[in-house]
């Protein structure tokens, strides 16, 4: 399964381009949460509206990480890793994780 994912980034937000950065230090979480799920590729970009606002685009192979907590019993309190993920999602894109999720509910395909 293909899992895709379009969320508008906070105006001003720097903190997006600097993912891989911030990543670093609980890269051996993620990369567990990942082989979890069989997630072997995981991409971001940024793509930018003609409104001057920047949208953060992702791309994975398997089912979205909200599914993926939902499926172990949701966000882990004691791991540094979902601290860490759900403030940055916060800061970023404006969304509180821990009470919502960052989709109302899966997009919707229209062409393949």
């Amino acid at each position: 399964m293909l899992f895709a994912s379009a969320t508008p980034i906070v105006p001003a937000s720097e903190r997006y381009r600097r993912l891989a950065t911030e990543l670093d230090p609980h890269l051996g979480e993620y990369e567990t949460l990942n082989d979890r799920y069989g997630v072997r590729r995981h991409v971001f970009w940024v793509s930018h509206a003609r409104d001057g606002s920047d949208i953060g685009v992702e791309r994975l192979p398997h089912l979205p990480l909200r599914s993926a907590r939902d499926e172990q019993g949701g966000w882990d309190p004691e791991s540094a890793y979902d601290a860490w993920w759900l403030e940055f999602v916060d800061d970023v894109n404006g969304v509180d994780m821990a009470r919502e999720p960052a989709h109302r509910e899966p997009p919707e395909q229209l062409f393949a």
